[in-house]
């Protein structure tokens, strides 16, 4: 009978441990399951189809296949300019911030 009370005890207290680290996450890294912003989306796809479609029309007259490397090159590029951005620049940055917040929460 006392194990059993001490076994419930444990395993709640281990809840309510369990429970309070989940907190504190959600708290510091929530923002992070939220996914990106439709509008953002739609329209940074738009302006590259728009930057292609121009690209392409003033070098159409060079063929097809030429002209829709011409038009692709630099959308390809300033999609892979922005990846390198986002993983080398801003990730670093985020993860900075992220260690931040930890240390002042377990203070």
């Amino acid at each position: 009978m006392i194990q059993d009370d001490f076994n419930y005890s444990q395993d709640h207290l281990d809840d309510i441990y369990y429970q309070t680290q989940l907190d504190m996450l959600n708290d510091l890294e929530g923002v992070h399951y939220s996914k990106p912003d439709k509008e953002a989306l739609v329209i940074s796809l738009s302006l590259s189809v728009i930057e292609a479609v121009v690209a392409f029309s003033m070098v159409a007259s060079a063929g097809i296949f030429i002209a829709s490397i011409i038009a692709l090159f630099p959308v390809a590029l300033l999609w892979a300019i922005a990846n390198y951005h986002a993983d080398k620049v801003e990730l670093p940055e985020a993860y900075d911030e992220l260690v931040e917040k930890y240390h002042e929460k377990v203070q």
